[in-house]
């Protein structure tokens, strides 16, 4: 059996899935979260049949394809009430999806506390050819003072990249890429203990990085262009951004193309998770990859939905600053986005972002104060 949340964000989202499933799924639904199970064995629809059957509590709605149904919770229960399943897979799961409404899990690492507030991570991007701030920060004193201004300004993490992941970007070698980024952070770690993040695909990048201070390892490949990179993380025990991004920096925009851009890139997380689980990593943030090989109406439908991922039960991650999609929509050049940005994170924070991406340190941590007072964060 496999699962997959789907959270009815507003009327688009429910006709997109009345429509994609052919159900008929009332305004009732808008604000909450349904469940696609699909590969169910015969007893499987059974037991779900059974539990629906003259229910209140649970709704059930078959779809065109026999092995795949859709279910949502609408009361409370106590545990007797899953008794009633008698296959413990899907107990197991329906056990699950009915207590991810009622708690909250935050995870609280050794460094990276989620209990306070949402976290700022201010970009550092000490190449020449990077999409918004290329060339401004390739001394390591430029590079200390904006790490320095931005902590200031509010940052909680300081995310270094030596390799440039703008589209149509070429790669950079190790040793270069190695230049690039160590002095940086060894002169961000003598200044202050802020949090430092590792923006690379190359294990022995992120190596040199943990060894100097860095306590992320952020890989636009989720992990997957370097074999080595998860038991790198493993060996150092730190935390993984996993993102997703449709082919690689210099052929991602070359025309894109989803069926289904939520259902991707959850199953791509899904799949994630569990290999890194596997091996061992438990620190794990997601991050959906704004402008990573999508469309203007996928980045758009990813903030959208962002709620779908809550389920996953990682930490998510947003970088909307300044991206392209923001562009395209306002018609604005890449410096005239910070309202678009701010506007962009916004609607990441109230949909469930625990970690936002950003170039304007300043400016956005006056969206993430009114956030923690509409919110009651300490």
């Amino acid at each position: 059996m496999r699962s997959k949340a789907i959270y009815i964000s507003g009327q688009a989202r429910l006709l997109e899935v009345r429509n994609r499933y052919h159900v008929t799924l009332s305004t009732f639904y808008i604000g909450r979260y349904i469940f696609e199970l699909s590969s169910l064995t015969g007893s499987q629809k059974k037991n779900l049949a059974k539990l629906s059957s003259g229910s209140k509590v649970v709704h059930q709605w078959p779809t065109l394809k026999n092995s795949t149904q859709l279910i949502a919770f609408c009361d409370e229960v106590d545990d007797s009430f899953f008794q009633q399943v008698d296959d413990i897979g899907l107990q197991s799961f329906l056990q699950r999806v009915y207590y991810f409404y009622r708690q909250e899990n935050k995870p609280v690492w050794d460094r990276l506390n989620f209990e306070q507030a949402p976290l700022i991570m201010g970009v550092l991007n000490v190449t020449p050819d990077s999409f918004s701030d290329g060339g401004q920060y390739t001394s390591v004193e430029h590079a200390l003072r904006q790490a320095m201004q931005m902590v200031e300004q509010g940052a909680h993490i300081i995310d270094v990249g030596g390799e440039s992941t703008r589209p149509g970007a070429a790669p950079v070698c190790t040793d270069e890429e190695l230049n690039r980024v160590v002095p940086v952070i060894q002169a961000i770690r003598k200044e202050s203990d802020v949090l430092i993040s590792i923006d690379t695909k190359k294990s022995v990048v992120a190596e040199a990085a943990l060894q100097n201070g860095a306590y992320i390892i952020s890989d636009v490949s989720g992990l997957r262009s370097d074999p080595k990179m998860a038991d790198i993380a493993r060996q150092y025990e730190c935390a993984v951004v996993v993102m997703h991004m449709k082919g690689e920096p210099r052929t991602m925009q070359q025309n894109p193309w989803y069926d289904d851009v939520m259902g991707e890139i959850y199953s791509f997380f899904e799949e994630r998770i569990t290999f890194l689980r596997k091996k061992g990593l438990n620190k794990i943030i997601i991050d959906p990859g704004i402008g990573f090989g999508k469309r203007v109406e996928d980045n758009l439908i990813i903030l959208r939905d962002l709620k779908d991922f809550l389920f996953l039960g990682a930490p998510i991650l947003v970088g909307a600053s300044r991206k392209s999609f923001i562009g395209k929509v306002l018609n604005k050049e890449v410096d005239k986005r910070l309202y678009g940005t701010l506007a962009s994170h916004s609607h990441a924070l109230e949909n469930g972002a625990k970690i936002i991406r950003v170039h304007d340190v300043y400016e956005t941590a006056d969206i993430v104060g009114i956030f923690k007072h509409i919110h009651g964060f300490n």
